[in-house]
This record gives C-alpha cells, sequence and structure tokens, in this order.
C-alpha cells in the first residue's frame, strides 16, 4: 500500500531532525573538547592512556586498561597522536569528518529528482541522540561506522581490496564490525577478506615486535577484560535470557548463539548484495554482545535502507513509513531517555521488525535491491 506525502511536509521533517543533529552535536563537541564532568572525554582518555603504553612497548592488558584487539595497536596512533588535551580537538575533528561521511552516504542513495528525501534521510542519520554521547565521552562508534560505509562505496566501485582494508581497520572495535568482516565473506568477497584477514596478520605482528607479547594471548586478555563489563549494557538477550532459566555461564554465549545463526542465515539470502549483508551485519553486531546506546549510529545500515523503501517514487510505502518513523523515533531521542529500560525493550522488538522487513522487500523486488548503495 502507498501513499502521497506532500514535499513540504518532508522538507519540515527535514529541517527539524538536521537542527536536532545540529544541537547533538555541538553539545557533544562542547564536552568532548572541553567538558569538565566525569563523562566527558573519557573514553577517548582512557584510549588515550592505552595507546600511549603501546607506543612505550608495554602490554596495555597487563596495565587494567587495554580494550582493543592487537590488530587495532599500530594504527590506534592516528586517533591519539597529538598529546592531551590538544587531542580532544583533534579526536572531533576526525568524529565530525567521519559523521560527515555517514550523511554523504545516507545523501547518495536517494535519486537525484527526489531532493526532499535526500535532504530526509541525511537529516536522519545526523540525529541520532547516541551519537551525542558517543562523541561527548570520544567513542569510536561513528568512526568505524563511517569506515564501514567507505567498505561499501569501495566495494560498488569495484575495489574489492580497498572493501577489505576499510573494513579491517573498522575492527578497531570488533564488536560492531566483526559482522561485517563476516559479511564479505558469506557474500563471495574472498579477495576483501583475504585483505581483510592480510591486514590483520600483519598489524597483530607488528603489535608483537612491539609488546613482546603474542597477539592470541592479547586477545584472551581483551576477552577476558570484555567479561568485567559485558552486562553493563543496554537491555538485550542476555536480560530476555536469564529470567528464562539459562544458566549465568552460558546466557551470554547463548545470546550470540541466537543472533549469529540467523544473522549468517539472512546473510546467505542476501543475493549478494553487500547492502543488505550490511543491513543484517547491523543488527547483528548490535545484539549479539555488549553495546550502549552511543553505538546505535551502526543502524543507519537498517534505517537508510528502510528509509528508500517508505520513499520510493513520489509514494510513501506504508509499511516502510511505519518502520522508519518507528526506529527513528527510537534512535532521535535525547541519551538519558534511551537508557530508560522500557526504551530499550521497544528497541528490541522494532529494530529486527525493521530489517525484516528490508529484508522481505529486497527478496521480493529486484528494482529495491538494485537500489541499495
Amino acid at each position: 500500500m502507498t501513499v502521497r506525502l506532500p514535499r513540504p511536509l518532508l522538507l519540515v521533517a527535514a529541517a527539524g531532525l538536521a537542527l536536532l543533529g545540529l544541537v547533538y552535536q555541538g553539545k557533544g563537541n562542547l564536552d568532548l573538547i572541553w567538558g569538565t564532568d566525569r563523562g566527558s572525554a573519557v573514553d577517548l582518555y582512557n584510549r588515550d592512556v592505552e595507546q600511549a603504553l603501546f607506543t612505550d612497548g608495554k602490554n596495555p592488558f597487563d596495565h587494567k586498561t587495554g580494550s582493543q584487539p592487537p590488530w587495532g595497536y599500530p594504527t590506534g596512533v592516528l586517533f591519539t597522536w597529538p598529546p592531551w588535551p590538544a587531542v580532544r580537538a583533534y579526536f572531533a575533528v576526525i568524529n565530525l569528518a567521519a559523521l560527515l561521511v555517514v550523511v554523504w552516504w545516507a545523501g547518495r542513495a536517494v535519486p537525484r529528482d527526489r531532493p526532499e528525501v535526500r535532504w530526509l534521510l541525511m537529516a536522519a542519520v545526523s540525529a541520532f541522540g547516541g551519537a551525542c554521547t558517543a562523541t561527548e565521552v570520544g567513542q569510536v562508534g561513528i568512526v568505524v561506522t563511517a569506515l564501514l560505509i567507505l567498505a561499501l562505496w569501495s566495494d560498488e566501485r569495484g575495489h574489492e581490496w580497498a572493501a577489505g582494508l576499510f573494513v579491517a581497520l573498522a575492527l578497531i572495535k570488533p564488536t560492531i564490525s566483526g559482522p561485517f568482516a563476516i559479511a564479505l565473506l558469506l557474500t563471495g568477497r574472498f579477495r576483501a577478506s583475504a585483505a581483510a584477514a592480510a591486514y590483520g596478520a600483519v598489524a597483530s605482528g607488528v603489535a608483537w615486535l612491539v609488546t613482546g607479547v603474542a597477539p592470541w594471548r592479547m586477545l584472551a586478555q581483551m576477552v577476558s577484560a570484555a567479561g568485567g563489563y559485558v552486562n553493563d549494557g543496554t537491555f538485550g538477550l542476555v536480560e530476555v535470557l536469564g529470567p528464562l532459566g539459562v544458566p549465568s555461564g552460558l546466557v551470554n554465549p547463548m545470546a550470540a548463539l541466537l543472533v549469529t545463526v540467523p544473522g549468517a542465515a539472512a546473510m546467505l539470502l542476501a543475493r549478494g548484495s553487500l547492502p543488505l549483508a550490511f543491513a543484517v551485519a547491523a543488527l547483528w553486531g548490535r545484539l549479539w554482545t555488549y553495546h550502549k546506546s552511543y553505538d546505535d549510529i551502526m543502524l543507519v545500515f537498517v534505517m537508510v535502507p528502510l528509509g528508500l523503501l517508505a520513499f520510493r517514487e513520489g509514494r510513501m510505502h506504508v509499511a516502510g513509513l511505519v518502520g522508519f518513523a518507528a526506529m527513528g523515533l527510537l534512535a532521535w531521542i535525547p541519551g538519558r531517555v534511551l537508557n530508560l529500560e522500557p526504551v530499550q525493550m521497544a528497541q528490541l522488538l522494532v529494530w529486527p521488525l525493521a530489517l525484516l522487513l528490508v529484508v522481505v522487500a529486497a527478496r521480493g523486488d529486484r528494482d529495491f535491491l538494485a537500489s541499495l548503495r
């Protein structure tokens, strides 16, 4: 079923979301660069400390500050190059550039004869409430999302090796990007997979040479360290399985398995479409392990295809509209509201339904599948 919406209404919605995004990022950058609260730039500070230890030839995990896989440290200097506190402004520039990549990608997905839809989707991805928190604390979720977008862009242009390299760089935070690496393999991007694996091996070797610690030991330490906060994320499958009587030691592995199996199956049904597989990977990455709302930006890989479905050819697809609006309303709210458990429970219901709508539409409509970029 389709309906028409007045063009001015879409432009007003785009303007409102753009203003909201500016407010969010304005606040986030003020806290990141000049904030004095305990949470201001806290994650950037921790990353700066562990990167300094690595540069000195020490294993950050031996000093209880490690958070990255071994292949993340050799390029980690790119995020923490100037000394503290100058690095706060430096990272703000990197983070802003990454957000602009996300906004650019959302806009280029829309046909040129639909400017009102283009502005709406560009504004929609800029107005994630969780992205304000990501900026405020200096999280790398926006940067990782931008790297994954560049991987999609490279693949579209036929540069598989570059696509693999961008995914490998994004694996600085594997809890987000791990499923995207799997998407390369399951959609037949074997050269991209080889490039990602080669980068990971070389970067891990560099980390070994610098610290004298084997990469597998650093990975084991990373997994062990993650166990200390894996239950501190937003409401997810772990909170669902616990009350059902699943033994505490099996809750986290079972939650990961319950997301991984259908996620891999959905990727295999993507007909080789990397954009569709990345939409699956986004939800997979968001639900399979610990995350906070500052990582919600990864769901642009679901939101943008949903927006394309909703606003096709001058008409609005009603189911797509409902899904887009529901997903948006649960993304554009402030961080304090995102921390409320009922909101997180609603997200756990809406996000899979939104992805299902995109996958079903793509499977049944080759034109829609071909429009995904």
